[in-house]
């Protein structure tokens, strides 16, 4: 197919770069040159018009759908049928782009889970929300870059999905921070703690992901800290008004982190923040 990925960051480059790898006609869109993508067989631009002309399908993974906004002009006229956002974004805002697009462009949100390692081997968790129809036209591509690739619902489906996740993501981070620092203030070994605990039933993916990071204080970004107070904003606005505990924690926390100027951090920072503040 005739593909734009839009944002080519840590994980629209490796989304691009599978997708081309995979016998797609890929062109990206981003800010700066990316030699990585353009060595894969990306024909990238930084200007989205040229990206965006004659594309039947276009992936964007752009921070949030403000960004997609100015490009939706280049979209329709660059003849794309389909338009697939794999972003966090909010559920309420994507299902009212749908029916602005309707007609024109059908639109899927197929948020994507699982950081940049599974990005790269194509393993993601994608949650779509689409017509069933969409979906089994898109799902030969989407299979691709996704290892599990599952239809939730219709429009917005995929981004309340997501919003799930995230809420378990950051709160599961907080529970890592917080056993880190208790393991380093009773003279415990951090990587050793974590080791032990990735045996056992605190085992996740997410303490595979942060093990190091956590260990060595490590916070240089790859998902930066700031992006989950979008996310878990998100996420408060679908709990409809219900009184969730373990979600406002998180969005206080990573909000002041973020306001704390520590936001453009890997979200395991949350560690740091935390030490300051206890």
């Amino acid at each position: 197919m005739k593909i734009c990925v839009l944002g080519l960051g840590n994980m629209g480059l490796p989304v691009a770069v599978n997708l081309a790898r995979a016998g797609h006609d890929v062109t990206g869109a981003n800010i700066v040159e990316v030699p990585a993508a353009s060595e894969a067989g990306v024909a990238v631009s930084t200007d989205a018009t040229v990206a965006l002309q004659d594309r039947e399908l276009v992936f964007c993974l752009l921070p949030d759908l403000p960004y997609l906004e100015p490009m939706l002009p280049a979209l329709i006229e660059g003849g794309t049928t389909d338009l697939v956002v794999m972003s966090t974004i909010s559920p309420n805002r994507v299902r009212e782009l749908a029916q602005r697009l309707q007609g024109q462009v059908d639109v899927m949100d197929a948020c994507m889970s699982g950081g940049v390692a599974k990005a790269e081997d194509g393993t993601m968790s994608i949650m779509c929300g689409s017509s069933p129809e969409m979906f089994e036209r898109l799902r030969p591509v989407l299979d691709v870059i996704g290892g599990t690739v599952e239809l939730m619902g219709e429009v917005g489906a995929g981004a309340v999905a997501k919003a799930c996740n995230q809420m378990v993501v950051a709160g599961t981070l907080v529970a890592l921070a917080e056993a880190a620092i208790v393991a380093k203030d009773n003279g415990l070994d951090v990587g050793h703690v974590l080791d032990v605990l990735g045996a056992g039933l605190a085992a996740s993916e997410l303490l595979d992901q942060k093990r190091d990071k956590l260990a060595a204080e490590d916070f240089s970004p790859s998902g930066p800290a700031k992006f989950l107070v979008k996310d878990l904003t998100f996420a408060t606005d679908s709990a409809g008004g219900r009184e969730l505990p373990s979600l406002k924690v998180s969005l206080d926390l990573f909000t002041g982190l973020t306001d704390a100027g520590l936001g453009d951090q890997d979200n395991s920072v949350v560690l740091e923040y935390l030490r300051r503040n206890s």
